[in-house]
């Protein structure tokens, strides 16, 4: 098992390596800073004014950056298995201003399973207990599947 440093260096060399944090020509890049390998990480992410409508975090943005960083998380605990979504949801749930640090917490809750399932909080990186967006991923492990997914 790699340690938290490793983890954490496997995931950002797996977030450079995708295209996929391209959301309507505005590129988004998380860097994680914390991990607990293999199960739980946090990444910083600076919003910006195109990431936000209506005082929001556009929840388009909130579920790229979901889709990708819990992905990440949940290919990090098997990484030589395949797996496809099942499920990707996501709700806003407070007004930020740009430009602004947010911190996503990211963890598996049930690793282990054929059907691993992951939560995104994303939070003001000052203040931790505003919480802006919450996203969740369901992914199924199937073998026969075609890589579309860095490897970690």
């Amino acid at each position: 098992m790699a340690s938290d440093k490793e983890f954490i260096q496997a995931v950002d060399r797996a977030f450079e390596a995708t295209n996929r944090f391209m959301y309507y020509g505005s590129e988004i890049r998380p860097t994680v800073v914390w991990a607990r390998a293999p199960t739980e990480f946090i990444a910083e992410w600076q919003v910006a004014r195109e990431h936000i409508i209506n005082g929001h975090i556009d929840e388009g943005v909130v579920a790229t950056v979901t889709d990708n960083v819990t992905a990440m998380l949940i290919i990090g605990m098997a990484p030589a298995r395949k797996s496809v979504s099942t499920a990707i949801s996501v709700q806003g749930v407070s007004a930020i201003k740009q430009p602004t640090a947010v911190e996503i917490h990211c963890k598996v809750s049930n690793k282990g399973t054929r059907q691993p399932h992951a939560t995104a909080v994303f939070r003001d990186k000052a203040d931790p207990s505003v919480v802006y967006a919450v996203g969740t991923h369901t992914k199924f492990f199937k073998a026969g599947l075609v890589e579309s997914q860095p490897r970690l």
